[in-house]
């Protein structure tokens, strides 16, 4: 488990005061909004994307029915080395969630064209594009299912001659729910479609495997008169051999 860091925490913690005099409840109908939240480090699907603390912003435009929904999402280190633009399209609808992102990492030492975000030729470009469809069961048994699928960009392995369509399956659980604290769990996988000749390596790791094993805590923190949502991620990533711990604020 890589150590986590006291300094991160104090200074999220550091922040709160001012960033939590934004956040209001209001349920009215809002087409456009937006959310920050801050973490001591970003995972994603088995990865560690960056061990720095940052904060992410969420753009979006939802219709009434909060079925639809397209946006752009970044995040930024704050010591400046991890930075990230991305754009979205999602539909919702009866449990079935439908998504496309097209993601844009473009911290400094990053190994691919970082530097030319509209640069979306096969071989050059440092975009790629996921696709998803989701299920979460109704009722009393709400099991999340998804499949992913990296589509187009910077998913061809070291050869750069074709795509791998690298895919990442979960499922997720939430095994306590209404409590002081919720908690979930969750367990994925990941392969290639299309891969190279000779090995089974895809976007997530160099072998077809298991590379995510979370569990997730949440609980709401009382401020006064806000509500400061915060959540803790404990994630292993067997076929990379890593673990990671990540604590996220939901600012507004």
């Amino acid at each position: 488990m890589k150590h986590f860091k006291l300094s991160t925490l104090a200074l999220l913690f550091c922040l709160l005061p001012s960033l939590c005099s934004v956040a209001q409840n209001d349920e009215k109908y809002t087409p456009i909004d937006f959310s920050l939240q801050l973490k001591n480090m970003h995972l994603w699907r088995g990865l560690q994307v960056t061990n720095t603390a940052l904060g992410a912003v969420d753009l979006h435009f939802k219709d009434k029915s909060n079925s639809f929904a397209v946006g752009l999402w970044g995040g930024a280190g704050f010591t400046g080395d991890y930075r990230e633009f991305d754009y979205y399209v999602s539909y919702s609808k009866s449990g079935f969630t439908v998504a496309v992102w097209d993601i844009y990492n473009f911290s400094k030492d990053a190994t691919y064209n970082n530097r030319q975000v509209f640069n979306y030729s096969a071989r050059e470009t440092g975009h790629f594009i996921d696709i998803s469809l989701a299920y979460r069961f109704q009722g009393n048994f709400p099991l999340n299912i998804s499949w992913a699928t990296i589509f187009f960009g910077r998913d061809r392995g070291a050869l750069n001659e074709k795509n791998l369509y690298s895919t990442y399956v979960s499922m997720d659980y939430p095994v306590l729910r209404g409590k002081v604290v919720d908690v979930s769990l969750g367990v994925a996988g990941a392969f290639a479609l299309n891969p190279e000749k000779g090995t089974d390596a895809n976007f997530y790791a160099k072998d077809a495997g298991i590379v995510n094993i979370n569990i997730t805590a949440s609980k709401k923190l009382q401020l006064g008169s806000y509500t400061l949502p915060v959540s803790v991620m404990g994630m292993f990533n067997p076929a990379n051999n890593e673990a990671n711990l990540q604590i996220a604020l939901d600012i507004f």
